[in-house]
Formats: C-alpha cells, structure tokens, sequence
C-alpha cells in the first residue's frame, strides 16, 4: 500500500469520529513520529510504499483511536513550543492555550539577562518549565509535582532536550513546606469543576489523569489560594505569577487575589476568545 492510499483509508476510518483535517493531522503526525516520514511526502512521492509492519503499527494505531485513545499517549510523545516531550497517562496531554502562557511569560521577559529564580506549581510533563528555560537559558527554573514517577519522566524530558532544571518534589497544598524564593510563579493547575465533567471528550474523561483536571466542588480555588499563600512569603519584590485559569471562576478568581491586598491583575484572552490566562504583579 503507498501512502496516498493509506492516508484516504485513514480518513475513512476515522471519519464519523474525528474531522479530516484532524484525521489527516494524525496520519502526519504518525508518519513523522513513528516512521521517520517527512509528511511532505504524500504531496511529493504519494505512491512511496509503506512496509508490512508500518501498515501493521498503523492498524494498531487506527484500533485505539476508534477507542478514542489520545493519540499523543499512543505515540508517547508531542511537541510542544520548540521541545519535544514524552508523555504518559499520568500527565496532562499539553495544550495550545498552556502555549500562550508560556509565550506571554516570554515576551515579558524577552530582554531579562539576569538569571531569575521561576518555580512551576504542577509541572506535570514539563512542558512550561522546560519551555521557559528552552527560549530563555538565563531563567533558573524549578519544576514542582507531588509525584516522584511525574518528576522522573520530567528529568527525562530535560535530558532529552538538553536542558537543566531542578526538580521538586511537593505538594501545592502544603505551600508552608516550600522554602525557595523566586522571582516568577508560573502554573496550570487543575481546574475543571465537577459539573463540567459532561462536557468532555471521552479522549479526556476516560484517558487524562483525573487529579490534573479536576477540582474539589466545595473549594474550586484551594490549589491557586495555596499558590498565593506560597507567594506571600516566598515571591520577591515586584515578582510575577502567572495563571491559566477556568474562565467560569474569574469573578471568584479577582476575589481571591484582591483579599491578598498586594498584587495588581492583567487579564489575558486565549487563541479561542476566552479568558485563559492572569499575570499578577506584586505591587
């Protein structure tokens, strides 16, 4: 089979379920990452053939995906800004809108020559750490999570991206036990509400860790609340933190950070027109 005809028997199977451009998104993405094909190539040599056991993975691949598997923990990897990353169902596949608050850090800090201390609350695949210290190397980055197998698969990450940072082993939730002083506090924690479980894909219900998507009914706000606390004794003067949030808190969000009397607010829309994203200054 060459690969015009394998990308069009992809598309069939996964039409009803996936759109096509989704679809062929995949294929590219499984030629490239599993078969070391330049995706340019169904344009260029559509009659190239595939060998016996790549049609073989392929139909393996196309089995999860009716499944709704996510294909990036099928592949067990994904780019991410300019670094690749491995992944696995204890982490959080990385979003675009988690992209743009890296970006925004980034462009904030775009002449910053001094090494500023940054901790990441929740690092889960690492991707916002070792992102920020991918495209400014000056940053002293920290990556916190509660779980050592998380951590391990973070210090792989930086390794295979050539890139250093200091792991932590901590709990958001017990921000008394976290001696560092920083500059910036950056974090996506969990935030989905139990009542917006409806609305997801079975590709997240069923596949994405539960404890990285979902917050307590009565206290929605208890790992940003934990996060502030950290910060009042351990963010320096004129440091920033920077949040992705759930936009349906924002009122509740203002509420919370104003009580701390210490920090002016900038609010920040995603590629998809809602708000995503807070940059807190400490005044």
């Amino acid at each position: 089979m060459n690969l015009i005809t394998a990308r069009d028997e992809f598309r069939a199977t996964m039409r009803g379920l996936y759109p096509q451009n989704e679809s062929d998104f995949y294929f590219k993405m499984i030629l490239s990452s599993l078969f070391g094909i330049d995706p340019i190539l169904i344009a260029l040599e559509p009659n190239l053939p595939l060998k016996s056991d790549q049609l073989k993975k392929l139909g393996s691949i196309k089995s999860d995906l009716l499944l709704e598997k996510p294909l990036q923990y099928i592949l067990g990897e994904v780019r991410f800004r300019k670094v690749n990353l491995k992944v696995t169902p204890l982490v959080l596949i990385p979003r675009p809108e988690t992209e743009e608050l890296v970006g925004w850090i980034l462009e904030d800090f775009a002449q910053q020559e001094s090494g500023l201390s940054v901790i990441d609350f929740g690092t889960g695949s690492g991707c916002i750490a070792l992102s920020l210290k991918k495209e400014q190397p000056n940053f002293k980055v920290n990556a916190l999570d509660l779980n050592q197998s998380i951590l391990d698969l973070v210090e792989g990450n930086a390794e295979q991206n050539g890139l250093e940072i200091k792991c932590i082993l901590g709990n958001i939730n017990t921000p008394e036990n976290i001696k560092l002083k920083v500059d910036i506090i950056v974090s996506n924690p969990p935030y989905i509400s139990q009542q917006e479980k409806v609305e997801l894909k079975k590709n997240v219900l069923e596949y994405e860790p539960h404890q990285a998507l979902f917050v307590p009914q009565e206290d929605p706000l208890i790992f940003y609340r934990n996060i502030l606390l950290f910060a009042e004794q351990n963010l320096n003067s004129k440091g920033k933190i920077y949040f992705e949030i759930n936009p349906l808190f924002d009122q509740e969000m203002e509420t919370l950070i104003f009580s701390f009397d210490c920090y002016t607010i900038t609010k920040r829309m995603d590629i998809f027109g809602k708000l995503r994203m807070l940059r807190l200054e400490k005044k």
